[in-house]
Protein backbone atom coordinates (compact mmCIF):
# COMPACT_ATOMS: atom_id res chain seq x y z
CA UNK A 1 0.00 0.00 0.00
CA UNK A 2 2.66 2.70 0.69
CA UNK A 3 4.55 1.70 -2.70
CA UNK A 4 1.23 2.24 -4.28
CA UNK A 5 0.78 5.48 -2.65
CA UNK A 6 4.05 7.03 -3.54
CA UNK A 7 2.71 5.92 -7.31
CA UNK A 8 -0.01 7.98 -6.90
CA UNK A 9 1.30 10.93 -5.20
CA UNK A 10 4.11 11.32 -7.75
CA UNK A 11 1.09 11.78 -10.57
CA UNK A 12 -1.14 14.09 -8.37
CA UNK A 13 -1.13 17.73 -8.74
CA UNK A 14 -0.32 19.79 -5.86
CA UNK A 15 -3.14 20.94 -5.56
CA UNK A 16 -4.98 17.22 -5.35
CA UNK A 17 -2.73 15.92 -2.67
CA UNK A 18 -4.52 16.83 0.21
CA UNK A 19 -8.01 16.50 -0.80
CA UNK A 20 -10.06 15.00 1.86
CA UNK A 21 -12.15 12.45 -0.84
CA UNK A 22 -9.11 10.65 -2.17
CA UNK A 23 -8.77 7.81 -4.88
CA UNK A 24 -6.32 5.22 -5.99
CA UNK A 25 -6.07 7.20 -9.43
CA UNK A 26 -5.77 10.89 -9.48
CA UNK A 27 -8.85 12.77 -10.86
CA UNK A 28 -6.17 14.83 -12.72
CA UNK A 29 -2.85 12.83 -13.41
CA UNK A 30 0.05 15.16 -14.38
CA UNK A 31 3.89 13.90 -14.64
CA UNK A 32 4.96 17.44 -13.94
CA UNK A 33 6.13 16.66 -10.23
CA UNK A 34 9.22 14.13 -12.33
CA UNK A 35 10.46 17.83 -13.92
CA UNK A 36 9.60 19.49 -11.17
CA UNK A 37 11.70 17.74 -8.71
CA UNK A 38 14.80 18.06 -10.79
CA UNK A 39 14.36 22.22 -11.36
CA UNK A 40 13.66 22.09 -7.30
CA UNK A 41 17.14 20.21 -6.33
CA UNK A 42 20.04 18.37 -8.04
CA UNK A 43 18.07 15.41 -8.15
CA UNK A 44 19.91 13.53 -10.80
CA UNK A 45 23.19 14.16 -9.03
CA UNK A 46 21.99 12.83 -5.96
CA UNK A 47 20.45 9.52 -8.00
CA UNK A 48 24.38 9.38 -9.44
CA UNK A 49 26.28 9.72 -6.20
CA UNK A 50 23.71 6.44 -4.28
CA UNK A 51 24.68 4.71 -7.39
CA UNK A 52 27.96 4.90 -7.96
CA UNK A 53 28.41 4.43 -3.65
CA UNK A 54 26.28 1.93 -4.47
CA UNK A 55 28.23 -0.08 -6.57
CA UNK A 56 31.67 0.84 -5.00
CA UNK A 57 30.62 -0.61 -1.77
CA UNK A 58 29.16 -3.65 -3.36
CA UNK A 59 32.60 -4.29 -5.59
CA UNK A 60 34.36 -3.73 -2.44
CA UNK A 61 32.60 -5.90 -0.34
CA UNK A 62 33.44 -8.60 -2.39
CA UNK A 63 37.18 -7.86 -3.41
CA UNK A 64 37.89 -7.53 0.38
CA UNK A 65 35.90 -10.47 1.92
CA UNK A 66 36.07 -13.27 -1.30
CA UNK A 67 39.95 -14.01 -0.75
CA UNK A 68 39.45 -14.06 2.76
CA UNK A 69 36.66 -15.74 3.11
CA UNK A 70 38.74 -18.38 0.34
CA UNK A 71 41.53 -18.57 3.37
CA UNK A 72 39.03 -19.20 5.90
CA UNK A 73 37.60 -21.81 3.91
CA UNK A 74 40.70 -23.56 2.26
CA UNK A 75 44.09 -22.33 3.65
CA UNK A 76 45.87 -24.11 6.78
CA UNK A 77 47.84 -21.71 8.73
CA UNK A 78 48.05 -20.93 12.37
CA UNK A 79 45.11 -18.62 13.42
CA UNK A 80 42.85 -19.15 10.49
CA UNK A 81 39.99 -20.35 12.85
CA UNK A 82 40.73 -17.76 15.82
CA UNK A 83 40.55 -15.21 12.54
CA UNK A 84 37.43 -16.22 11.60
CA UNK A 85 35.77 -16.24 14.94
CA UNK A 86 37.21 -12.48 15.29
CA UNK A 87 35.39 -11.31 11.77
CA UNK A 88 32.01 -13.26 12.56
CA UNK A 89 32.40 -11.50 16.01
CA UNK A 90 32.66 -7.78 14.23
CA UNK A 91 28.71 -8.93 13.38
CA UNK A 92 27.72 -8.78 16.95
CA UNK A 93 29.46 -5.19 17.49
CA UNK A 94 26.16 -2.60 17.26
CA UNK A 95 26.53 -0.54 14.72
CA UNK A 96 26.30 2.77 16.61
CA UNK A 97 29.06 2.36 18.65
CA UNK A 98 31.28 2.93 15.98
CA UNK A 99 29.83 5.95 14.60
CA UNK A 100 32.43 8.10 16.69
CA UNK A 101 35.42 6.84 16.44
CA UNK A 102 34.66 6.20 12.94
CA UNK A 103 33.84 9.70 12.32
CA UNK A 104 37.10 10.82 14.18
CA UNK A 105 38.65 8.77 11.54
CA UNK A 106 37.22 10.14 8.76
CA UNK A 107 37.96 13.59 9.67
CA UNK A 108 41.28 13.21 10.82
CA UNK A 109 41.98 11.23 7.43
CA UNK A 110 40.51 14.34 5.26
CA UNK A 111 37.94 12.05 3.64
CA UNK A 112 35.25 14.11 5.68
CA UNK A 113 32.34 15.47 2.74
CA UNK A 114 33.61 12.85 0.03
CA UNK A 115 32.05 9.81 -0.78
CA UNK A 116 35.14 7.66 -0.08
CA UNK A 117 34.03 8.51 3.27
CA UNK A 118 31.22 7.05 3.05
CA UNK A 119 32.79 3.92 0.59
CA UNK A 120 35.64 2.79 2.70
CA UNK A 121 33.96 2.38 6.14
CA UNK A 122 31.16 0.28 4.54
CA UNK A 123 33.29 -1.77 2.82
CA UNK A 124 34.84 -3.11 6.44
CA UNK A 125 31.91 -4.14 7.68
CA UNK A 126 32.05 -7.21 5.45
CA UNK A 127 31.88 -9.60 8.29
CA UNK A 128 28.38 -11.06 6.87
CA UNK A 129 29.62 -11.39 3.46
CA UNK A 130 33.05 -13.24 4.59
CA UNK A 131 31.08 -15.88 6.68
CA UNK A 132 28.14 -16.29 3.76
CA UNK A 133 31.20 -16.62 0.86
CA UNK A 134 33.23 -19.08 3.60
CA UNK A 135 30.21 -21.01 3.51
CA UNK A 136 29.99 -21.37 -0.14
CA UNK A 137 34.08 -22.40 -0.65
CA UNK A 138 33.34 -24.84 1.89
CA UNK A 139 30.61 -26.44 0.06
CA UNK A 140 32.90 -27.13 -3.00
CA UNK A 141 34.32 -30.84 -3.13
CA UNK A 142 38.32 -30.20 -2.29
CA UNK A 143 39.10 -32.77 -4.98
CA UNK A 144 39.01 -30.33 -7.36
CA UNK A 145 41.47 -27.70 -5.77
CA UNK A 146 43.68 -31.35 -5.62
CA UNK A 147 43.72 -31.82 -9.25
CA UNK A 148 44.20 -28.00 -9.33
CA UNK A 149 47.67 -28.00 -7.29
CA UNK A 150 48.82 -31.22 -9.07
CA UNK A 151 48.60 -29.48 -12.05
CA UNK A 152 51.06 -26.49 -10.65
CA UNK A 153 47.89 -24.27 -9.57
CA UNK A 154 49.14 -22.15 -6.52
CA UNK A 155 46.41 -20.28 -4.22
CA UNK A 156 45.51 -17.65 -5.85
CA UNK A 157 45.19 -19.62 -9.34
CA UNK A 158 43.11 -21.82 -7.30
CA UNK A 159 41.32 -18.91 -5.84
CA UNK A 160 40.66 -17.10 -9.33
CA UNK A 161 40.34 -19.70 -11.42
CA UNK A 162 38.85 -23.19 -9.40
CA UNK A 163 37.04 -21.19 -6.41
CA UNK A 164 34.66 -18.15 -7.50
CA UNK A 165 33.88 -19.68 -11.00
CA UNK A 166 32.11 -22.15 -8.47
CA UNK A 167 30.21 -19.44 -6.60
CA UNK A 168 28.91 -17.33 -9.13
CA UNK A 169 25.67 -17.53 -7.43
CA UNK A 170 26.70 -16.06 -4.21
CA UNK A 171 29.11 -13.97 -5.34
CA UNK A 172 26.01 -12.66 -7.49
CA UNK A 173 23.33 -12.67 -3.93
CA UNK A 174 26.50 -10.70 -2.09
CA UNK A 175 26.61 -8.14 -4.55
CA UNK A 176 22.95 -7.31 -4.64
CA UNK A 177 22.56 -7.57 -1.02
CA UNK A 178 25.86 -5.04 -0.30
CA UNK A 179 24.30 -2.69 -3.28
CA UNK A 180 20.87 -3.06 -1.64
CA UNK A 181 22.20 -2.08 2.09
CA UNK A 182 24.24 1.02 0.71
CA UNK A 183 21.54 2.42 -1.37
CA UNK A 184 19.51 2.67 1.58
CA UNK A 185 22.18 3.74 3.83
CA UNK A 186 20.93 6.99 5.82
CA UNK A 187 22.72 7.76 9.25
CA UNK A 188 25.96 7.34 8.22
CA UNK A 189 26.08 9.01 4.67
CA UNK A 190 24.06 12.01 6.76
CA UNK A 191 27.06 12.57 9.21
CA UNK A 192 29.95 12.68 6.58
CA UNK A 193 28.40 14.47 3.61
CA UNK A 194 27.50 18.25 3.33
CA UNK A 195 28.19 19.70 0.57
CA UNK A 196 24.77 19.49 -1.48
CA UNK A 197 26.07 18.19 -4.98
CA UNK A 198 27.93 15.16 -2.45
CA UNK A 199 24.92 13.81 -1.07
CA UNK A 200 23.12 10.52 -1.65
CA UNK A 201 19.17 9.93 -3.10
CA UNK A 202 18.07 8.94 0.89
CA UNK A 203 19.46 12.15 2.16
CA UNK A 204 18.46 14.55 -0.51
CA UNK A 205 14.96 13.16 0.09
CA UNK A 206 14.24 14.85 3.36
CA UNK A 207 14.98 18.28 1.76
CA UNK A 208 12.05 18.32 0.08
CA UNK A 209 9.88 18.32 3.47
CA UNK A 210 12.17 20.60 5.24
CA UNK A 211 14.26 23.34 3.05
CA UNK A 212 12.52 26.80 3.16
CA UNK A 213 10.03 27.67 0.10
CA UNK A 214 10.21 24.14 -1.41
CA UNK A 215 9.11 22.46 1.84
CA UNK A 216 6.26 20.23 1.25
CA UNK A 217 6.48 19.63 -2.39
CA UNK A 218 5.52 16.45 -1.64
CA UNK A 219 4.04 16.05 -5.48
CA UNK A 220 8.05 16.15 -6.35
CA UNK A 221 9.09 14.23 -2.95
CA UNK A 222 7.44 11.07 -4.08
CA UNK A 223 8.55 11.30 -7.47
CA UNK A 224 12.28 11.17 -6.54
CA UNK A 225 11.23 8.53 -4.30
CA UNK A 226 10.08 6.53 -7.17
CA UNK A 227 13.59 7.25 -8.48
CA UNK A 228 15.22 5.53 -5.63
CA UNK A 229 12.82 2.83 -5.48
CA UNK A 230 13.10 1.69 -9.36
CA UNK A 231 16.34 0.59 -9.10
CA UNK A 232 16.68 -1.77 -6.23
CA UNK A 233 13.31 -3.25 -7.43
CA UNK A 234 14.53 -3.61 -10.88
CA UNK A 235 17.83 -5.06 -8.92
CA UNK A 236 16.03 -7.73 -7.03
CA UNK A 237 13.60 -8.96 -9.64
CA UNK A 238 16.63 -9.59 -12.47
CA UNK A 239 18.85 -11.52 -9.34
CA UNK A 240 16.28 -12.74 -7.37
CA UNK A 241 17.14 -16.36 -8.72
CA UNK A 242 20.96 -16.18 -7.84
CA UNK A 243 19.98 -14.97 -4.29
CA UNK A 244 17.68 -18.16 -3.69
CA UNK A 245 20.12 -20.52 -5.08
CA UNK A 246 23.13 -19.23 -3.03
CA UNK A 247 21.19 -19.11 0.15
CA UNK A 248 20.13 -22.87 -0.64
CA UNK A 249 23.42 -24.06 -1.66
CA UNK A 250 25.49 -22.48 1.10
CA UNK A 251 24.21 -24.26 4.24
CA UNK A 252 26.61 -24.16 7.20
CA UNK A 253 28.76 -27.56 7.15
Amino acid sequence: MPLLWMVRTAFTPHAEVFRSTLALVPANPTVANFPAAFGLFPVGDWFLNSLGVATACALGKLIVAAPAAFAFARGRFAGRDAGFALVVGTMTVPYVITLIPTYMAVVQAGLYDTHLAVIIPTVAHCGFACFFLRQAFRQLPGEIFEAAAIDGAGPWRQFLLVALPNVRAALAALFVLGFLSAWNLYLWPLLVLESPEHKTLAIGLKLFATTGEQGGQWGPLMATAMLGVAPVLILFLLAQKQIVSAFVTSGIR
